[in-house]
C-alpha cells in the first residue's frame, strides 16, 4: 500500500464488528536509505556505537519482548 489521500471508517462497521486490526508502519525510500547509508560513511560515523542490545536470530522472543516494553534504546540482529 502506498502513502497518500486519506481513507474514511466507519470505526464500529468496518473495523470493530468485523474485528479487523490495522496496523500501519512508515520507512525511507531506497533513496532515503542510501541518503543516510552516504551520510554516516561520509563522516566516518560507527554506527555500532548507537546499539545497546545485540541479539542473535534465536533470541527473538527475548528481543521482541523488551522491544515491545519501550524501555530499551536501539538493538540490533546479529549473525551467529
Amino acid at each position: 500500500m502506498g502513502e497518500g489521500d486519506s481513507v474514511t471508517l466507519d470505526v464500529s462497521n468496518d473495523l470493530l464488528r468485523r474485528q479487523v486490526t490495522v496496523i500501519g508502519s512508515w520507512t525511507f525510500s531506497t533513496v532515503g536509505q542510501a541518503d543516510c547509508a552516504r551520510y554516516i560513511a561520509d563522516r566516518g560515523i560507527v554506527v555500532d556505537e548507537l546499539f545497546t542490545h545485540r541479539w542473535k536470530l534465536e533470541q527473538a522472543e527475548e528481543a521482541y519482548r523488551l522491544f515491545d516494553a519501550q524501555t530499551s534504546g536501539k538493538g540490533v540482529f546479529v549473525p551467529a
